[in-house]
């Protein structure tokens, strides 16, 4: 809207702002003595229509106008290859190619009824003729002198028996500042992520040294794990059974097991690893690491039960998820209460294998459901020590479930039942 009143300002300024010639001479007189008398009587004659440089009436556009124009917009001063002669003067308002030029605009001659009697443009291969007075028709739809319509802003001069309509077109503008608009996005998204990138550096570096130091150190346990566990060995045979000896002994097992717990996580947590796929019997998988579960459980005065359906196929790494199968049937039978009950069930769904392994208990409190696949946590903090685990197991299970692109979840009933899903 702002630019509509520059614009009609620059086209049609005040009456105040005129110099001392404004309303004199022959233009003034001419307007006295036009009357409207019809169609042909409300056009002004060529002579009428240009003004002298010294007779511009500036408060009233009559005087001020451009030249009658004929249909699409050719200047008869120029001509029809748009150059103007070296004897013709353009008879265009002073200012107005130098202010105007910054946009797009045109001006419309209308008649009372609304009808276009001529245009003119600068740009006037932009326009057709019908598109002139469609434009023109919606403007005086609005029922306003000045205003806006869609990417056109307006201003109306009227007379009784023709008006002058000065539109300033912005759509070329319009256009820009969406393409400006949408490089300046593009940039600032590309400047965000670098700068991210940059943020997390830092911490991917550390991580990935953290990663590094943990297998560093599981192979530096390995072999003085190794010389306590031969050593203590030895040294039962010649000293017998003996109760200090059996803790130390019970100690290293313990460590030497939470050692390769670190260097599993450490292989399956390097960057870009691949895992080694083929397709195997996963029913025949899973009952091979569940026989020898079934001795312990009756050592322990628990019951074993298999629901395995025969012959499903899995493409994956084998000894993964056997090893998985391990860790969720153990903890099952380490946790079941006595005389309890583990289930281990696994079927088809569609092209989903399902696993499911269960057992009766103690259950797993509401609150330590979420972070039950987190590393070193463990729920049954009183009991740690007597359950002879370090907290890694159930993570490990997650991270070679979620390396086979699966999920695994768990549901409980506390004093009742837990169960553990691993969905293929």
């Amino acid at each position: 809207m702002r630019q509509g009143d520059q614009t009609h300002n620059l086209l049609v300024p005040p009456d105040s702002e005129t110099d001392g010639t404004a309303g004199t001479g022959d233009g003034a007189e001419n307007r006295e003595s036009q009357t409207p008398s019809g169609a042909d009587s409300a056009l002004p004659s060529q002579s009428e229509a240009q003004p002298t440089p010294q007779n511009t009436d500036a408060g009233n556009y009559g005087d001020t106008m451009p030249p009658a124009m004929m249909p699409g917009g050719t200047d008869p001063v120029r001509g029809v290859d748009g150059k103007i002669p070296p004897d013709a003067k353009d008879l265009r308002p002073q200012g107005m190619l130098s202010q105007a030029d910054l946009s797009n605009f045109y001006t419309v001659r209308l008649d009372a009824s609304g009808d276009v009697l001529s245009w003119y443009s600068d740009r006037s291969e932009l326009y057709s003729d019908q598109q002139i007075a469609e434009s023109a028709a919606e403007m005086l739809a609005l029922g306003t002198d000045w205003g806006r319509s869609g990417s056109q802003f307006f201003i109306m001069g009227r007379r009784p028996y023709e008006s002058l309509l000065v539109v300033l077109d912005g759509r070329l503008e319009m256009e820009s500042a969406r393409q400006l608009l949408v490089i300046s996005s593009l940039v600032g998204l590309a400047a965000y992520l670098l700068l991210i990138r940059r943020m997390t550096k830092p911490v991917q570096e550390s991580f990935d040294k953290q990663k590094q130091f943990v297998m560093d150190a599981s192979h530096e346990l390995k072999t003085p794990l190794a010389a306590i566990s031969a050593n203590s060995e030895a040294l039962a045979g010649e000293i017998g059974e003996n109760r200090w000896l059996g803790y130390i002994q019970s100690e290293v097992q313990r460590t030497d097991q939470l050692v390769k717990n670190l260097l599993t996580l450490a292989r399956m947590d390097r960057v870009g690893q691949q895992l080694e796929k083929h397709p195997f019997d996963l029913s025949r998988a899973v009952l091979s690491v569940t026989l020898p579960f079934e001795s312990m459980a009756f050592e322990t005065g628990k019951t074993m039960v298999t629901d395995v359906a025969p012959n499903l196929q899995y493409n994956g790494n084998e000894e993964m998820l056997k090893q998985m199968a391990v860790i969720l049937i153990d903890n099952a039978l380490k946790y079941a209460n006595d005389g309890g009950t583990v289930t281990v069930s696994l079927l088809v769904r569609g092209d989903r294998r399902i696993l499911r392994v269960h057992n009766t208990g103690v259950g797993i409190k509401q609150e330590d459901l979420p972070r039950i696949f987190e590393r070193f946590y463990r729920a049954d903090k009183a009991h740690s020590r007597e359950k002879e685990g370090n907290g890694l197991g159930l993570a490990i299970a997650k991270t070679i479930v979620t390396a086979h692109k699966g999920k695994i979840a768990v549901e409980s009933e506390p004093g009742h039942w837990a169960c553990f899903t691993v969905t293929l």
